[in-house]
């Protein structure tokens, strides 16, 4: 009873490393095919030193053999000139995977995504400058107007300067001087850029 209830306590992560551990052995089982059937392949293409010395005897016993010559006695056999065996070229065999991959469907399309893509990030950099200009012509022009207040002009802004100049935060400046919250925010981000010297 107790090993049945072992048996069914495996817990999920013994599993997970029991699926594990047996696609490593599939993935040992298929190299060390793959290495054999390698070793297949360049022993084929590599007759052994022994098929050599086989075939040249084989030509040797196919030509015929030269008449005897006056000179040699009767029963004598004249030397017969062994041709050397045909040069065998090693060739390694052909796989498909060294051919240069086909063509990718929809290259001319990826490479007209990508053009555009250039192209949009060239008009957002211009963009850019231009949204850093203006925002920069806004500023200027609003210190401008708060530096020298004119007729009719609001005393809250000045208000609002005074107390981001003296330290305080953008909720307490709009609280105070009744502007909203962006407001303040821009006053306070004025009066940081003329205390660093801006």
């Amino acid at each position: 009873m107790d090993l049945d209830l072992d048996l069914w306590s495996v817990g999920w992560r013994e599993g997970l490393i029991a699926i594990i551990a047996l696609l490593l052995l599939y993935i040992l089982v298929i190299f060390l095919r793959m290495r054999r059937l390698q070793r297949r392949l360049i022993g084929a293409s590599d007759p052994p030193s022994s098929a050599q010395s086989a075939v040249a005897a084989y030509t040797a016993i196919q030509e015929p053999m030269a008449p005897v010559p006056a000179s040699q006695p009767p029963g004598g056999v004249a030397p017969v000139e062994v041709a050397p065996p045909p040069a065998v070229v090693n060739e390694a065999p052909s796989f498909p995977w060294n051919e240069p991959p086909p063509e990718i469907p929809g290259q001319a399309l990826i490479e007209a995504l990508q053009r555009e893509v250039e192209q949009l990030r060239c008009e957002v950099d211009e963009l850019r400058g231009e949204v850093l200009a203006a925002r920069e012509e806004l500023r200027s022009h609003f210190s401008e107007s708060v530096e020298t207040p004119e007729e009719g002009s609001s005393p809250i802004y000045s208000g609002a300067m005074q107390l981001a100049q003296q330290g305080h935060d953008a909720m307490t400046i709009a609280q105070h001087c009744g502007i909203t919250r962006a407001e303040a925010d821009l006053v306070v981000a004025m009066a940081r850029s003329r205390g660093e010297g801006f």
